[in-house]
């Protein structure tokens, strides 16, 4: 892709099925980045990927100011400039659920690493993006667009304040030659992701509302937010590109019940 070549490229989550399919992709165009990851096993095995060229790995919490401020100053020292962001990190609690039940704790934890982790790097990262211009990625989710019939208040309400936090950067920040946009993947398979369908019920379950009617691939998420990093995107801030197989957009009766709908 053009203009990707010797870009510094922060990666958080980068230890994860589609932070890994990133940090890769990211090499293969000639990019570095930088990974973040909670996840300080994970991370060093990944940084001895013989593919990464021995990148920049720096673990801790995202949520954290003072660890956001290490990431910026240490990329800095060694490549002396960023010139992007990609914010993947994000968990999903086993008891998030509907409203009603969710737990404050769990809602708060939520919030704390999928939008306040997204925040405070965001804020860290522009003064330097405004140096030369640069460009942040996003990820968000489907169900900022959709939500999900099997409620996730905290998760689906996280990421709803992605999208809305990406656009006031990319128009606050647009004249600053800085473009902000989000990539909303659906279901992708991924190591974390596989016990959502890890026997065939469980799998028919959810491959009847998905209109492609397969899983996303990390590396197809993966070349959207490069894409998006590139010059090729020039002159595309403020937007959000939904990659889940056509969820979004479909009308699908849940008949799982068999009840006759009025």
């Amino acid at each position: 892709m053009r203009g990707l070549k010797d870009k510094v490229i922060i990666l958080t989550g980068a230890a994860g099925g589609l932070g890994q399919a990133l940090a890769k992709r990211l090499t293969q165009e000639q990019a570095y980045p930088v990974l973040v990851d909670h996840n300080q096993t994970a991370l060093l095995k990944l940084s001895e990927d013989q593919l990464l060229n021995n990148p920049l790995c720096l673990s801790g919490d995202i949520a954290d100011p003072d660890f956001i401020t290490t990431i910026m100053a240490e990329a800095i020292e060694k490549y002396g400039k960023i010139d992007g962001l990609v914010n993947s990190a994000a968990i999903l609690l086993p008891d998030d659920g509907d409203i009603s039940q969710t737990p404050l704790p769990c809602w708060l934890k939520t919030m704390e690493v999928n939008l306040t982790g997204v925040f405070l790097t965001c804020q860290a990262v522009l003064p330097h993006l405004e140096k030369q211009g640069g460009a942040i990625v996003n990820l968000s989710s489907v169900v900022a667009h959709a939500a999900s019939a099997t409620s996730q208040i905290a998760y689906t309400t996280a990421k709803g304040g992605v999208e809305a936090l990406t656009k006031e950067i990319a128009i606050s920040h647009a004249r600053h030659n800085i473009r902000a946009n989000c990539v909303a993947p659906g279901p992708v398979k991924t190591d974390r992701t596989a016990h959502y369908f890890e026997d065939t019920a469980k799998w028919e379950l959810r491959r009847r509302h998905i209109p492609m009617g397969r899983l996303g691939k990390p590396d197809e998420i993966a070349g959207l937010v490069c894409f998006l990093l590139s010059d090729d995107a020039g002159y595309i801030t403020g937007a959000s590109y939904l990659a889940d197989g056509g969820i979004a957009n479909a009308y699908v009766i849940d008949d799982v019940n068999g009840q006759e709908t009025p």
